[in-house]
């Protein structure tokens, strides 16, 4: 289906930190870079609207003038030429996912040198894999490999460092230097063999692994800020994730516990016994409790209070709150809402009252 222009802007501007447009042009990748970049740290989403939208959607519809271009370049050049802005891009993201990764690990893991090698491999794993989605946007391919390689060379900078701060700076440019030195013409991309098409099979896998990237990089992401964000508790700083065990292992969360295992063993005997219209037909009763309850104070009535007593205070306090017998515009409006208020009370509480309660309770007890 042929790319529209008009409908990739809209989508840019209704979820361009997302990656929504890039997702209708079907460049998955680009989508779950703005994603987790936050449209490329804001960045990106203004060069895609200002400078790279067109074009995107000349690729995304396999314009033979996009096509020829690379196929020159590739000619020209045996290897993609060097791009600053590209290569500082990649430094970035590459920097940012081994930042949150390796602060999503709790602290006390470098203390210990095995478990500091974990976090140092998965931060090595996760700086090489923003480095590989950046670079290879486009028509330039690299093995995974390679920038791995790069990152892993800086793992003496990760790893055994408790009382400092990791160098992600090192492991990043490393990461990328190795990276743009092994990088060459994805030839698919600029020569396809045959026309690419976009089947709904296709669309559904795109949409898939979006979607687990997304789960995935949500998960670090919360893991890294319940590790390291803090609270002020009376002028003392505190990690959440200490207040937070803190509060799981207290009395009040065990007691709050017990009491919502009881309330939910008595709602499961209780539909064992009367099954869902029971539950239903009891939680309609309980609303129409709460509705008799509040009529009967704006009549500043008692709830057994008789039929008689009932009649006679509807008519005592409509002729007091009637709006007809105010002059000035603010009692008269307070009088008006009173007034309202009443009517509405006596009419919940007069005689047919038993009538239309019958009428609802039938409906009540058949919801369908």
């Amino acid at each position: 289906m042929t790319k529209n222009i008009v409908f990739a802007y809209l989508f840019a501007l209704i979820g361009g930190i997302f990656g929504l447009h890039h997702l209708y042009l079907g460049r998955t990748q680009q989508a779950f870079l703005w994603l987790t970049t936050f449209g490329g740290f804001g960045l990106g989403i203004l060069y895609d609207l200002f400078f790279a939208m067109q074009n995107y959607v000349l690729e995304a519809n396999q314009d033979a003038n996009v096509a020829q271009r690379y196929r020159e370049k590739s000619q020209q050049l045996k290897s993609p030429a060097f791009e600053l802005r590209r290569f500082c891009a990649q430094y970035v993201v590459g920097l940012f996912y081994g930042f949150i990764t390796f602060y999503a690990f709790p602290d006390t893991w470098s203390n210990s040198k095995f478990l500091s090698l974990i976090v140092g491999i998965a931060t090595a794993f996760a700086v090489a894999l923003g480095i590989q989605l950046m670079g290879t946007l486009g028509p330039r391919k690299c093995s995974f490999v390679w920038p791995l390689i790069g990152a892993l060379l800086g793992l003496p900078f990760l790893v055994g460092r408790a009382e400092s701060s990791p160098s992600l700076n090192i492991v990043a440019f490393l990461s990328s230097w190795i990276f743009e030195w092994k990088i060459d013409w994805n030839v698919d991309e600029i020569c396809p063999k045959t026309p690419k098409t976009k089947s709904r099979r296709h669309f559904v896998k795109r949409c898939l692994i979006f979607s687990a990237g997304a789960i995935l990089f949500a998960s670090i992401l919360s893991m890294s800020i319940y590790q390291n964000l803090h609270v002020d508790i009376n002028g003392e700083r505190v990690k959440v994730k200490d207040v937070l065990s803190n509060f799981f292992q207290s009395q009040e969360y065990l007691q709050l516990c017990q009491q919502l295992s009881s309330v939910m063993k008595q709602l499961w005997a209780f539909y064992l016994q009367y099954g869902f219209k029971g539950i239903w037909t009891q939680i309609w009763t309980a609303l129409d409790f709460e509705s008799d309850k509040k009529a009967f104070e704006t009549l500043n009535l008692k709830s057994d209070a008789s039929q008689k007593q009932i009649e006679s205070q509807c008519r005592t306090l409509s002729r007091k709150w009637h709006p007809d017998r105010y002059r000035d515009p603010e009692e008269k409006q307070k009088a008006q809402t009173t007034f309202m208020n009443i009517q509405q009370a006596c009419d919940r509480l007069s005689q047919d009252r038993k009538r239309r309660q019958t009428i609802n309770t039938q409906k009540r007890e058949n919801p369908t």
